[in-house]
């Protein structure tokens, strides 16, 4: 017997250290998990390819049109292949050996020099098209025309490509004009004689979505926002805006068609075309004219002066300002109109109040007046509300008769008024 008693002893003493070790009373659990993983990409355009106009054949007028008008031969121009470089170095401006040429043709006649470079330039960030290689080929997001000791009458054409470096499609959203002076030099009338070009269109060399089109006319954009005709002056054909039409055109509702595809994906990019020119002034608006009909203007103003302009492209996303304007099937899980908290001052009060009261104060009721009042109305109206309602009632009342009666009416009652509407009704 004694025995038996010791095995039933030590029996119940393990079987209580099982209870004891929660391992008696286990449940059957699982779980399943989603993972969500974001990145976010770049948003970037670079100028590559810069040059002076006639880079290629296939954008010139074969040699009929001009890269620079400067009066000089029987022509009074240089023709637009002649710094013809092709596709041999995109990193040099012309073709080797053609700007010094230049320069020997007008020798005795003027002594202008010009440049074009990007500013601060870097390898290309990835590789666009078939055409642009980073391993060889410089961009920059900002580009320097120079053109010194240009004359009245004188004209020149530059040009760049603008790529997609980023991983989104980009939008040219508006261009900026801002005039300036120039090291300190005074400006003088230049901003009446000096005028601009600008011309873009979109390429793709071997074409995927759309076929090459115009995108911008600068010329045009200015005549469309009401300029008259004194504020443009024509040489080679070309129409150029004086600067002074620049400084507060508003040329935004002029940009269409001009997004260009994320690269890899394409080849797709925006060819910008800058002429630089001065008003040949031969009627003698601005200076004095010609000697077979002089005018009474001071030259002075429009010699020894300096003057810059600024153009700043500015670019969105491609599909910025849109929305899907439709659903689907999560659209059941928003918020409802009845879910906001109401703005006026008595909704939730009387809805709280009604909810929080009637839940804080039968929650309260018992438990919740004294606790439920100072508790309740700082917790019971969301709690009291939605709680102090289901709880409260049933919890309040057997617990806080007497101590709740008149603590959680009042509490629930003003915890209610606040977020008791937005709670309940959320539901």
């Amino acid at each position: 017997m004694r025995r038996s008693r010791r095995n039933t002893l030590v029996g119940g003493i393990v079987a209580l250290g099982l209870v004891l070790a929660g391992t008696g009373y286990a449940y059957w659990t699982d779980s399943l998990n989603v993972t969500t993983k974001a990145t976010t990409g770049d948003f970037g355009v670079k100028f590559v390819d810069l040059g002076l106009y006639g880079q290629y054949g296939d954008e010139t007028m074969k040699g009929a049109g001009w890269s620079i008008v400067d009066g000089i031969g029987e022509t009074g121009y240089v023709g637009d292949q002649f710094f013809l470089r092709g596709s041999s170095d995109y990193n040099i401006i012309a073709k080797p050996g053609s700007i010094d040429a230049y320069k020997e043709r007008a020798k005795g006649h003027n002594n202008v020099d010009f440049n074009a470079e990007l500013v601060d330039k870097e390898g290309l960030s990835k590789d666009i098209g078939t055409a642009y290689k980073k391993a060889v080929t410089d961009a920059s997001g900002k580009i320097l025309l120079t053109i010194d000791n240009m004359y009245p009458g004188y004209a020149q054409v530059f040009r760049s490509d603008i790529v997609n470096v980023g991983d989104i499609a980009a939008k040219l959203g508006n261009i900026k004009f801002e005039t300036k002076t120039l090291d300190g030099k005074e400006k003088g009338n230049l901003e009446d004689m000096i005028g601009v070009a600008v011309y873009l269109h979109r390429e793709q060399s071997i074409p995927q979505f759309k076929d090459n089109e115009p995108t911008f006319k600068l010329a045009k954009a200015i005549a469309n926002n009401g300029a008259d005709d004194s504020r443009f002056f024509r040489v080679g054909g070309v129409d150029f805006v004086r600067l002074s039409a620049l400084n507060d055109a508003d040329v935004k509702a002029a940009l269409e068609n001009n997004v260009i595809m994320c690269a890899p994906a394409t080849d797709q990019r925006l060819d910008i075309f800058v002429g630089v020119a001065m008003d040949p002034d031969a009627e003698g608006k601005f200076t004095t004219g010609t000697a077979a009909d002089r005018k009474d203007n001071d030259d002075k103003l429009s010699q020894g002066k300096g003057v810059q302009l600024s153009m700043d492209l500015l670019w969105d996303q491609f599909n910025v300002g849109k929305d899907a304007g439709t659903t689907n099937i999560l659209e059941k899980q928003n918020k409802d109109a009845a879910s906001k908290p109401s703005t006026k001052p008595d909704a939730g009060s009387s809805k709280g109040s009604s909810a929080g009261s009637s839940a804080g104060s039968s929650a309260g009721s018992s438990t919740g007046s004294s606790a439920g009042s100072s508790t309740g109305s700082s917790t019971g109206s969301s709690a009291g509300s939605s709680t102090g309602s289901s709880k409260g009632s049933s919890a309040g009342s057997s617990k806080g008769s007497s101590a709740g009666s008149s603590a959680g009416s009042s509490t629930g009652s003003s915890f209610g008024s606040s977020f008791g509407s937005s709670r309940r009704r959320g539901r």
